[in-house]
């Protein structure tokens, strides 16, 4: 799970963004990614979410490290306000 917030005047180029990088990781890593946001009233700026299909422990630096790699190729690291925040979580059967 991948989260960021990014100005609201930025709401198109992150949703074009985050597409070609659900696109990439998809050809790339065979991973299905699903996006979304939620509006913050007042604030000024939107919070996204990125979610991706469970990786194999094994596979998981290697995801990883080409996901923030295709995301600042992509643009998506100078939109957001404060950085790109991954979590990982570890998934039982």
């Amino acid at each position: 799970m991948v989260w960021f917030r990014a100005d609201l005047a930025h709401n198109d180029e992150c949703r074009r963004g985050l597409a070609a990088l659900g696109r990439r990781m998809r050809e790339s890593h065979a991973v299905d990614a699903r996006f979304g946001w939620r509006d913050e009233p007042g604030a000024g700026y939107r919070t996204w979410i990125e979610t991706y299909e469970p990786v194999a422990a094994d596979r998981c630096d290697a995801f990883t490290q080409a996901l923030r790699s295709a995301a600042a190729a992509l643009g998506l690291d100078a939109l957001s306000m404060g950085g790109r925040h991954d979590e990982v979580f570890e998934w039982s059967n």
